[in-house]
């Protein structure tokens, strides 16, 4: 018979059962190992991942934070800037005006001075002119006419 001889089935299965017994023996502890070492290195790369993970998500958070604080400071660096801005203007402002208020005030002196002076001296002038002609009209004895004449002809002589 030519087929299946249950020698030869009981050969391979024991074939089978020897050499599983045998690989079990040579491999199974280095594949074994080979795995768990794999394996912890995995959970060592996911967890390093996961650390690396949060520490970004806590960077991101301070840094959002941080941005935050910084344009919440720059918002009042420029309001206290212009603050000082106006503050200055202001001053700047109110010295101009006391500046211009003082030389309004020095030229108005000067003005009614100038005008005081003037006056005394048309004073003086017309005082001077009249005893001129007192004098002119004194030395002769002569109508109203010819006082009237006189007089003419005193300020036609001081126009020229």
């Amino acid at each position: 018979m030519e087929g299946l001889q249950p020698v030869d089935v009981i050969i391979h299965a024991l074939s089978v059962v020897v050499l599983f017994i045998l690989l079990r023996l040579i491999l199974w502890r280095p594949v074994s190992a080979y795995l768990s070492e794999r394996a912890a290195r995995v959970k060592a790369e996911l967890d390093g991942a996961e650390r690396a993970k949060a520490e970004a998500e806590a960077m991101k958070s301070e840094y959002e934070s941080g941005i935050g604080d910084f344009e919440e400071r720059g918002r009042e660096i420029l309001r206290e800037s212009q603050a000082r801005a106006g503050e200055q203007a202001k001053e700047i402002t109110d010295g101009a005006k006391a500046q211009a208020e003082k030389m309004l005030s020095d030229a108005r002196e000067r003005i009614a001075a100038e005008r005081r002076e003037a006056v005394a001296s048309a004073r003086r002038e017309i005082a001077q002119l009249a005893a001129e002609m007192a004098s002119g009209i004194l030395r002769r004895e002569a109508s109203p006419d010819d006082n009237l004449s006189a007089a003419r002809g005193f300020f036609e002589e001081k126009a020229r």
